[in-house]
């Protein structure tokens, strides 16, 4: 079974607890649904951030995130 590889930053990376997870492929509401369902710490982080589907920025949460895809979540960042 192949994944899709999640990678988090900053904030998101503080409520995810971890760099990186991998996790079943499906839309990306799908994805960030499961990944928040027991955390609402991250639910709350996720709501905010900007997602890159292998390298290209996705505002389309209904976008179908394949197997063996890199989904990167970034939230906002302070400064410059």
């Amino acid at each position: 079974m192949e994944s899709v590889l999640i990678r988090f930053y900053a904030a998101a990376r503080d409520a995810a607890g971890v760099r990186e997870l991998e996790v079943l492929p499906g839309t990306l509401e799908q994805i960030l649904v499961r990944l928040s369902q027991d955390n609402p710490r991250l639910q709350e982080v996720l709501s905010r951030c900007s997602f890159l589907i292998d390298g290209a920025i996705c505002h389309d949460h209904g976008e179908k995130v394949l197997a063996g895809s890199r989904v990167d979540l970034l939230p906002p960042f302070a400064g410059g």
